[in-house]
């Protein structure tokens, strides 16, 4: 069956198959283009996902006219898959017998690497504004609510880009297993944070917000009906391939994509964190499923090259660097304040516990990327009226940001891999 999009601006049906048609071709040329432009990139010796980014960046229609300017809402689902597969893997990275041994580097890590970002960035923005107040023109309530929400979305990291990382280079090791474990606590506790954040703010600035009307039990809820979903759709894995007796590899292929889909449809159909769902899945799957193995070896074959090429063009695409001229200073200051922060605040967590000291030096490499939870979360409350002052510039400094941590933090967490010796550095020479 032939599925035809309207076309508003003409009524015939030979019109809107040419439109349908226009939108894959484009999509056809966008991923050659990337493909070749993240294997040239290899060829220098640079993370793939780098020229993914950036040739959905310059191939955006946000940058130029080049695509339709609906492209990015039909993706848009294609991407939450793709990154529903990529925390799937993340969190099949989280086996425990693994974890058990950095236990406590990965929760004074994930705390420290949480705590210095959210005062250093908050304190750092409003001591500017306070001390340079023709650079950020606003009355002292509209700052201090500036400062404080970038100091929230300063703390979590994107997994997805450090893991494609690891994966291309097949690194392996101690600063690896700490880099996800605190990759996906952060996130977690990111999430609560700026729902606390929001509830202090609402508390003093007044009004309403979330699914209860109290952001903190909105974020609250969202955590552990992910945590929920992603446990009972990984304790099905098994029964269905009994049930059905499945041992082929096309079928585990089948079984896999549908249950993961599943599990992100159904946390998106009940407003609980998507990212949270599938890593919880990957997690319970890679230590309790007897079937664990066949399971990731399949998604493995899958990853590399077709989610990973999907995911990061698709994300480049839903950057608008258009915005960045207005709050240049504001994103420099932003990346610059959370960059310290990251290695201090990780720096610090290695050393109270007394980690190995390759964990002290280089976990913080890999902690850089930023992506779409950060741009979630600012535009969750884009449309309030609490932050119409400064939701504008909220918005442009995270596009800003995010822009350069998903270009740069992948180049940082290859060097900070490479000197822990967890890649091998023969690998990533220019061929």
């Amino acid at each position: 069956m032939q599925v035809i999009w309207p076309d508003k601006t003409k009524s015939s049906a030979h019109s809107n198959e040419g439109y349908t048609l226009n939108i894959l071709l484009t999509i056809g040329l966008i991923l050659i283009i990337g493909y070749t432009a993240g294997w040239a990139f290899d060829k220098m010796g640079l993370p793939r996902i780098i020229g993914y980014i950036a040739t959905g960046i310059l191939f955006s229609p946000n940058t130029f006219d080049f695509v339709p300017a609906d492209i990015m809402e039909r993706t848009f689902p294609l991407m939450e898959v793709c990154l529903a597969f990529i925390t799937f893997e993340v969190g099949g990275a989280l086996r425990w017998s693994k974890v058990k041994k950095h236990e406590k580097e990965i929760i004074s890590i994930t705390m420290m690497a949480s705590m210095v970002p959210l005062f250093l960035v908050a304190g750092g923005v409003l001591g500017i504004g306070l001390v340079f107040p023709s650079s950020l023109p606003f009355d002292t309530t509209a700052l201090l609510m500036l400062a404080l929400l970038l100091g929230a979305v300063a703390i979590p990291t994107e997994p997805a880009a450090t893991f494609a990382v690891m994966h291309q280079y097949k690194a392996k090791g101690k600063v690896s297993d700490t880099i996800l474990g605190v990759a996906a606590l952060d996130d977690v506790l990111g999430v609560l944070m700026f729902s606390l954040t929001i509830t202090v703010i609402f508390f003093f600035a007044g009004g309403e917000a979330g699914l209860f009307g109290n952001p903190a039990l909105n974020g609250l809820y969202e955590i552990v009906i992910a945590i929920l979903i992603g446990i009972v759709v990984a304790l099905f894995i098994d029964p269905i391939a009994k049930f059905f007796k499945v041992e082929g590899e096309g079928q585990w292929v089948v079984i896999i994509f549908s249950l993961i889909i599943f599990c992100v449809g159904l946390a998106k159909a009940i407003h609980a964190d998507l990212l949270l769902a599938t890593m919880t899945m990957g997690i319970v799957v890679v230590n309790k499923s007897g079937n664990q193995k066949v399971i990731f070896e399949i998604i493995e074959r899958y990853t590399e090259d077709l989610i990973f090429l999907f995911f990061f063009l698709l994300s480049g695409m839903q950057l608008n660097i258009s915005t960045i001229p207005q709050a240049t200073l504001l994103i420099v200051l932003f990346v610059i304040l959370r960059t310290v922060a990251k290695f201090l605040g990780a720096g610090l967590g290695a050393k109270i516990v007394s980690a190995k000291p390759a964990i002290q030096k280089y976990t913080a490499g890999g902690l850089l990327p930023q992506g779409g939870i950060v741009i979630g979360l600012v535009l969750s409350i884009y449309q309030q009226d609490t932050f119409t002052a400064i939701s504008d510039l909220l918005l442009a400094v995270i596009m800003g940001a995010v822009v350069i941590h998903e270009l740069l933090g992948p180049v940082a967490a290859k060097y900070s891999l490479i000197k822990a010796g967890e890649i091998d550095p023969e690998k990533t020479e220019i061929s």
